[in-house]
Protein backbone atom coordinates (compact mmCIF):
# COMPACT_ATOMS: atom_id res chain seq x y z
CA UNK A 1 0.00 0.00 0.00
CA UNK A 2 2.71 2.60 0.64
CA UNK A 3 4.55 1.42 -2.00
CA UNK A 4 1.62 2.68 -4.37
CA UNK A 5 1.46 6.10 -2.61
CA UNK A 6 4.74 6.12 -3.32
CA UNK A 7 4.59 6.12 -6.77
CA UNK A 8 1.39 8.06 -7.18
CA UNK A 9 3.11 11.11 -5.44
CA UNK A 10 6.20 10.45 -7.87
CA UNK A 11 4.45 10.35 -10.85
CA UNK A 12 2.30 13.24 -9.84
CA UNK A 13 5.89 15.50 -9.33
CA UNK A 14 7.15 14.19 -12.33
CA UNK A 15 4.21 15.89 -14.40
CA UNK A 16 3.82 19.37 -12.02
CA UNK A 17 7.86 19.75 -11.80
CA UNK A 18 8.18 20.75 -15.50
CA UNK A 19 5.01 22.70 -15.27
CA UNK A 20 6.30 24.77 -12.67
CA UNK A 21 10.00 24.99 -14.40
CA UNK A 22 8.20 26.31 -17.39
CA UNK A 23 6.81 28.99 -15.83
CA UNK A 24 10.36 30.53 -15.29
CA UNK A 25 11.58 29.93 -18.49
CA UNK A 26 9.18 31.93 -20.40
CA UNK A 27 10.98 35.33 -21.95
CA UNK A 28 10.10 37.91 -19.94
CA UNK A 29 8.95 41.53 -21.90
CA UNK A 30 11.39 43.65 -22.75
CA UNK A 31 11.60 47.08 -21.04
CA UNK A 32 9.19 49.71 -22.74
CA UNK A 33 11.24 53.23 -23.55
CA UNK A 34 7.82 54.54 -24.74
CA UNK A 35 6.12 53.78 -21.75
CA UNK A 36 8.33 55.71 -19.37
CA UNK A 37 7.25 57.74 -16.47
CA UNK A 38 8.25 59.79 -13.37
CA UNK A 39 6.93 58.51 -10.10
CA UNK A 40 7.83 59.98 -6.88
CA UNK A 41 6.37 58.65 -3.48
CA UNK A 42 7.27 57.15 0.51
CA UNK A 43 8.82 53.40 0.41
CA UNK A 44 6.07 51.67 2.21
CA UNK A 45 7.74 47.69 2.05
CA UNK A 46 10.78 46.21 0.59
CA UNK A 47 10.13 43.03 -0.45
CA UNK A 48 12.24 40.40 -1.45
CA UNK A 49 12.14 37.25 -3.69
CA UNK A 50 14.92 34.86 -3.93
CA UNK A 51 15.66 32.49 -7.08
CA UNK A 52 16.69 29.70 -7.42
CA UNK A 53 20.03 30.13 -8.27
CA UNK A 54 20.40 32.15 -4.78
CA UNK A 55 19.88 35.73 -6.35
CA UNK A 56 17.43 37.86 -4.70
CA UNK A 57 15.46 40.51 -5.92
CA UNK A 58 14.32 43.58 -4.59
CA UNK A 59 10.47 44.96 -5.55
CA UNK A 60 8.90 48.21 -3.48
CA UNK A 61 5.92 49.11 -2.73
CA UNK A 62 5.52 52.61 -3.10
CA UNK A 63 2.70 55.31 -1.72
CA UNK A 64 2.26 57.83 -4.52
CA UNK A 65 -0.45 60.59 -4.81
CA UNK A 66 -2.55 57.68 -6.83
CA UNK A 67 -2.12 54.88 -4.81
CA UNK A 68 0.41 52.22 -3.90
CA UNK A 69 2.33 50.62 -6.36
CA UNK A 70 4.83 48.24 -7.39
CA UNK A 71 8.47 48.38 -8.43
CA UNK A 72 10.49 46.05 -9.67
CA UNK A 73 14.09 47.25 -8.69
CA UNK A 74 16.90 44.91 -9.21
CA UNK A 75 19.20 41.98 -8.27
CA UNK A 76 19.99 42.75 -4.36
CA UNK A 77 23.71 42.15 -5.02
CA UNK A 78 23.65 44.83 -8.20
CA UNK A 79 22.15 47.20 -5.33
CA UNK A 80 24.60 46.73 -2.64
CA UNK A 81 27.29 46.95 -5.25
CA UNK A 82 26.41 50.23 -5.60
CA UNK A 83 26.23 51.44 -2.18
CA UNK A 84 22.48 51.74 -2.41
CA UNK A 85 19.72 50.91 -0.12
CA UNK A 86 16.07 51.34 0.57
CA UNK A 87 14.29 51.61 3.89
CA UNK A 88 10.66 52.41 4.81
CA UNK A 89 9.89 55.82 4.75
CA UNK A 90 12.33 57.16 2.19
CA UNK A 91 11.50 59.08 -0.40
CA UNK A 92 12.53 58.59 -3.57
CA UNK A 93 11.80 60.02 -7.14
CA UNK A 94 11.70 56.75 -10.01
CA UNK A 95 12.43 56.47 -13.59
CA UNK A 96 10.34 53.79 -14.77
CA UNK A 97 8.19 51.59 -17.25
CA UNK A 98 4.55 50.37 -16.49
CA UNK A 99 5.34 46.98 -17.83
CA UNK A 100 2.46 44.35 -18.42
CA UNK A 101 3.56 40.62 -17.60
CA UNK A 102 1.42 37.61 -16.35
CA UNK A 103 -1.99 39.81 -15.53
CA UNK A 104 0.17 42.12 -13.60
CA UNK A 105 1.22 45.31 -13.93
CA UNK A 106 4.37 46.95 -12.47
CA UNK A 107 7.03 49.35 -12.91
CA UNK A 108 10.23 48.30 -13.62
CA UNK A 109 12.69 51.03 -12.45
CA UNK A 110 15.40 52.10 -15.01
CA UNK A 111 16.69 54.94 -11.99
CA UNK A 112 16.20 55.92 -8.80
CA UNK A 113 16.71 59.05 -6.70
CA UNK A 114 17.12 59.06 -3.23
CA UNK A 115 17.90 62.49 -1.70
CA UNK A 116 20.94 63.12 -4.06
CA UNK A 117 22.15 59.99 -4.68
CA UNK A 118 20.84 58.27 -8.11
CA UNK A 119 21.05 54.85 -8.73
CA UNK A 120 20.92 53.81 -12.37
CA UNK A 121 19.91 50.53 -13.03
CA UNK A 122 19.26 50.25 -16.93
CA UNK A 123 21.01 51.44 -19.87
CA UNK A 124 19.52 54.00 -21.94
CA UNK A 125 18.00 51.51 -23.97
CA UNK A 126 16.31 49.80 -21.38
CA UNK A 127 18.72 46.55 -20.77
CA UNK A 128 20.17 45.89 -17.65
CA UNK A 129 23.04 47.11 -15.84
CA UNK A 130 23.45 43.83 -14.11
CA UNK A 131 25.30 40.99 -15.69
CA UNK A 132 22.65 38.58 -14.76
CA UNK A 133 21.75 35.83 -18.11
CA UNK A 134 17.96 37.29 -18.18
CA UNK A 135 15.88 40.21 -17.15
CA UNK A 136 14.39 37.39 -14.29
CA UNK A 137 10.53 36.65 -15.21
CA UNK A 138 9.40 40.33 -14.12
CA UNK A 139 12.16 42.63 -14.38
CA UNK A 140 13.88 42.55 -11.17
CA UNK A 141 16.79 40.15 -12.71
CA UNK A 142 15.61 37.09 -10.44
CA UNK A 143 13.58 34.34 -11.75
CA UNK A 144 11.36 33.82 -8.74
CA UNK A 145 8.40 32.16 -8.44
CA UNK A 146 4.82 34.47 -8.87
CA UNK A 147 4.45 37.29 -6.13
CA UNK A 148 1.98 36.71 -3.52
CA UNK A 149 1.32 40.05 -3.18
CA UNK A 150 -1.50 42.57 -4.14
CA UNK A 151 0.33 45.42 -5.50
CA UNK A 152 0.74 44.22 -8.93
CA UNK A 153 -2.37 45.32 -11.24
Amino acid sequence: MSRNVAVSIFVVCSWVAPIGASAFASDPPDYDRAAEQAIVGTVKAVAVFPGADGAVGVHLDLQTAEGLISIHVAPAEFIGRNNFYFYMGDQVAIIGALTPFDDNLAVWARAIQKGSAMLVLRNADGTAKWTSATDGIDGCGVAHAPLPRGTER
